[in-house]
């Protein structure tokens, strides 16, 4: 994955919502800019006006983390990652 951090402190001292956003923009850039339309498709819970509100705190996060919890965050991300095809290493 592009993207890596080049040690473990820099991933340390990020925060998981940090690493939650920078995973959420290489994910909706390597999808495209029809992000949210291809999620919809792809995933009903996206869809619905809940999932078009998560998508846009997932958005919003980008400039300020506060706008969206990391819950919200990464149900966003696993969905964009799984429809871009990123597989993510197992978290032991």
């Amino acid at each position: 994955m592009k993207g890596k951090a080049k040690s473990i402190e820099q991933t340390v001292l990020k925060s998981i919502q940090d690493r939650l956003v920078d995973r959420f923009i290489i994910a909706r850039d390597t999808v495209g800019p029809n992000w949210r339309k291809q999620l919809s498709e792809a995933d009903e819970f996206f869809n619905t006006k809940v999932g078009a509100d998560w998508m846009q705190g997932a958005a919003s996060a980008v400039s300020s983390t506060r706008r969206a919890s990391a819950d919200r965050i990464e149900r966003v991300v696993l969905a964009l990652e799984k429809l871009a095809g990123i597989q993510n290493p197992p978290i032991v």
